[in-house]
């Protein structure tokens, strides 16, 4: 069922296995997870400045409060991170157990144990966490981007108006000749909501949703075997659906305009 193509080894001592993890990958991660915090759970970069048209119906749409949504923001990163994270943890342990029972119980599987700091590290966990680690990662690299462009962009979602509330008096000018607006008119008071309508290009549910659709996909490509016919088949599908799922949301919510979560599959 599994693809295994390494042969068995012995176990080996490495000095920089610790060294590499707590001083070059595990920051990485922290600083990654750090700025993402900063980028979107606080109002600390504000996004560009985007003008807009008087009445503009595309962006007049209803406002769905965040405890409303259907798959809000921290639900997303806890399931674009947990789904993948269980599924390379059950393969994982499918695949050690399979080769203890092939390979018998050798010092360490296929790719061997190896020791490192007088601790013994085998198969299952290295694998592990490697998979598991580059997932996390990629996982905050793409929100970072996805959040940078949102900043630079600064397009309006489809309830910017609903939440902005502009007082369209203080234009000097009247509406009928349908001036393109760039000053800050808003007068409604949910800064938040007013921030972030002004962050929806691309779509950060079908960047995220995508981005660990593809991942735990190239996984299951790598490590299940083709002569399962349906299981990978089935799982990809399972994973696609789910982050077509998280894109369609936004769209029917007005989170996004359809532009925005297209372009975030991309």
């Amino acid at each position: 069922m599994l693809a295994m193509k390494e042969k068995n080894k012995t176990p080996k001592d490495s000095m920089t296995l610790l060294p590499c993890f707590y001083f070059v990958e595990l920051p990485i991660v922290a600083s990654s997870i750090v700025s993402l915090y900063f980028l979107e759970l606080t109002d600390l970069f504000k996004p560009a400045k985007v003008g807009f048209q008087c009445y503009d119906r595309a962006l007049s749409m209803p406002y769905v409060e965040t405890n409303e949504e259907l798959i809000p923001l921290l639900m997303l990163l806890s399931l674009a991170f947990a789904a993948p994270a269980a599924s390379i943890m059950v393969g994982e342990g499918m695949v050690y157990c399979l080769q203890s029972r092939l390979w018998g119980r050798g010092p360490g599987g296929v790719e061997g144990s190896i020791n490192a700091g007088g601790c013994n590290f085998n198969s299952f966990l290295r694998r592990t966490v490697r998979f598991v680690g580059v997932h996390v990662f990629g996982l905050c690299a793409t929100a970072l981007v996805t959040d940078v462009i949102q900043l630079a962009t600064g397009y309006h979602t489809p309830f910017f108006l609903t939440v902005c509330k502009p007082n369209y008096t203080l234009l000097g000018t009247s509406c009928e000749s349908n001036p393109y607006i760039t000053q800050d008119i808003c007068s409604g008071h949910d800064t938040h909501a007013i921030l972030s309508a002004r962050k929806t290009f691309p779509s950060q549910h079908a960047t995220l949703s995508a981005f660990a659709a593809v991942y735990v996909s190239m996984y299951f490509n790598a490590v299940i075997s083709d002569t399962t016919k349906l299981l990978k088949p089935i799982l990809v599908f399972a994973f696609a659906i789910a982050a077509g799922v998280c894109g369609l949301t936004q769209i029917t919510q007005y989170r996004s305009h359809p532009v925005d979560v297209y372009a975030g599959f991309l």
